[in-house]
């Protein structure tokens, strides 16, 4: 029969649903165009329809069946809601399971409006519907469902302690919603006082060295209050720093200042930053980062020499011995050979070989690296002599200073004379020195222990001493000598305790310490040795 032809046109399926606790509506609006076997528009008449869904393919299992009596318009357009008609009898809407499979919606048409369908048409239902999916979704379990709230303003939070959601009650009105200081939530009552702490800027980091650093920050308002302290916070581990931190206390006025900070540690990262603080509280600015240098730069003398340098502590010293032969005037220093006055200027080169310069550098007399200054145990020095210029002369009590920093407290007082300590090897690189592996020469304790060298970066090596004295014995003997080269390093400080005696430091092959030595108080005696120079 000409009935039994029918063609569907324009078939839509809509969802409309709702996403919150409550359960969304289960049903999905239905559209069709009908026509009839001449293809005319059915319009303005009441037909009968069964909507199935099949599970799974096309010809597969109907898990749902409805029937609905419609009535087209005058476009031959019929709408219907399904899940809303009369189910057959085992069928359930809501208990499709729409995330587990694949379905189709089947639509079965009577034109005469009876239940003697024609098959029209299958389609396969490819996304809408699973909005009902998710409607229906749920914790996996009671246990970790978050509890229901008891009234309007209720707040959940995690609780990593026993992790499981609280409840957070609501608040007063006025009051904030803060992190209390064990990670739980909690309301804050503000006071509106109008009570206020400063307000600060960390401006820049400035002028750094390995050691120490200039920061400028500007107190922009004292707040309700005068300033009561300000200065500058700083520390390598944490990235805000406060006053639990190391800070200076640079007074108490507003506007701008310059803090100046010291006992830094070269090759550091450092965070830092400005703070002021009234009577109401202490604020603080913005932090800025630096890292400090490991050196300080070269260094060049008169001749077109330049020098590598290093930080140890707070000083910043050659990490080369000197090779000039002219003061940083351009005032040339005469060149000694053996037989010349150890007391008078004079610069050495080792056995006259060359090649012993660009390893250890020269040797000089005692009045040669003071170029006519006096001695001095000031630390720093104030001795230019024969150092370029910007640096000077080390004094005793500087090298104190770099030996304690290298082996806290062994000369505290800067007294104590001979071999001290064990920093040897920490100042020595090893290459040039006779016990380096091995040697001919015993005992020499590093002969068999050649780790750790160099740590401080010193860089000593075993450049040797010029020698010369006369010795009377019912007749006179001079004598002058090189010695010392590969087993021995001297270097001058520009302390004196007295005619003759002034202060030196020497490092040897078979000592693990530096020795704190005097020169003999006889005139007779006269040196040359190295030097090393300390930044201004």
């Amino acid at each position: 029969m000409g009935l039994k032809k029918i063609f569907f046109l324009n078939v839509f399926a809509l969802l409309f649903f709702s996403m919150a606790f409550s359960q969304p509506p289960q049903k999905m609006s239905y559209q069709a165009v009908v026509r009839d076997a001449n293809n005319q528009l059915a319009v303005n008449q009441q037909i009968g329809v069964k909507i199935s869904i099949i599970k799974h393919a096309m010809g597969g299992v109907a898990v749902y069946e409805e029937l609905h009596q419609v009535t087209t318009n005058s476009n031959g357009l019929f709408s219907l809601q399904v899940g809303t008609g009369t189910p057959s009898p085992g069928t359930d809407f809501s208990t499709i399971d729409w995330g587990i499979d694949n379905y189709y919606i089947k639509s079965e048409i009577d034109l005469t409006g009876g239940q003697n369908y024609s098959i029209v048409g299958t389609e396969q239902l490819i996304s809408v519907p699973y909005a009902l999916y998710a409607g229906g979704g749920n914790y996996l379990n009671l246990d970790n469902r978050p509890p229901d709230g008891t009234r309007d303003g209720d707040i959940l939070y995690w609780s990593t302690t026993d992790s499981a959601w609280h409840i957070l009650p609501p608040g007063s009105t006025g009051q904030v919603l803060t992190m209390g200081p064990n990670g739980i939530p909690l309301w804050y009552t503000q006071s509106f006082n109008n009570n206020f702490p400063p307000t600060i800027t960390t401006d820049s980091i400035f002028d750094f060295t390995g050691t120490t650093t200039h920061v400028d920050a500007t107190i922009i308002d004292q707040g309700t209050t005068g300033i009561i302290a300000s200065g500058v916070c700083w520390s390598s581990t944490n990235p805000y720093p406060s006053l639990g931190n190391n800070h200076t206390s640079d007074g108490s006025g507003i506007g701008s200042f310059t803090s100046f900070i010291t006992n830094l540690t070269p090759n550091t990262m450092y965070y830092i930053r400005a703070y002021a603080t009234n009577s109401i509280g202490t604020s603080y600015g913005a932090p800025l980062s630096f890292v400090t240098p490991s050196n300080c730069g070269t260094v060049t003398d008169w001749d077109g020499n330049q020098y590598a340098t290093v930080y140890i502590g707070n000083q910043c010293w050659m990490k080369e011995n000197l090779r000039t032969k002219h003061y940083s005037n351009g005032v040339a220093i005469s060149k000694g050979v053996l037989g010349s006055d150890g007391h008078s200027g004079y610069y050495f080169i080792y056995d006259e070989d060359t090649s012993n310069v660009s390893k250890h550098g020269l040797l000089y007399t005692w009045a040669a690296i003071m170029n006519g200054a006096g001695a001095s145990t000031n630390n720093p020095s104030g001795i230019q002599g024969i150092c370029p210029s910007g640096w000077h002369l080390p004094s005793h009590a500087e090298w104190c200073e770099l030996e304690n920093y290298l082996e806290p407290g062994i000369d505290g007082s800067c007294s104590t004379s001979g071999y001290r300590g064990t920093m040897a090897k920490k100042m020595a690189l090893p290459q040039y020195w006779s016990s380096y592996p091995s040697n001919s020469f015993a005992p020499g304790y590093w002969r068999n222990d050649t780790a750790e060298f160099n740590t401080s970066e010193f860089s000593a090596t075993p450049g040797g001493r010029y020698v010369r004295f006369f010795y009377y014995s019912g007749y006179s003997y001079n004598y002058e000598s090189f010695d010392g080269l590969n087993n021995y390093g001297f270097w001058w400080s520009c302390t004196s305790t007295g005619s003759y005696q002034y202060r030196y430091r020497q490092i040897s092959y078979s000592e693990t310490g530096i020795n704190s030595g005097i020169t003999t108080s006889d005139d007779d005696y006269s040196y040359a040795m190295s030097v090393r120079c300390l930044k201004n």
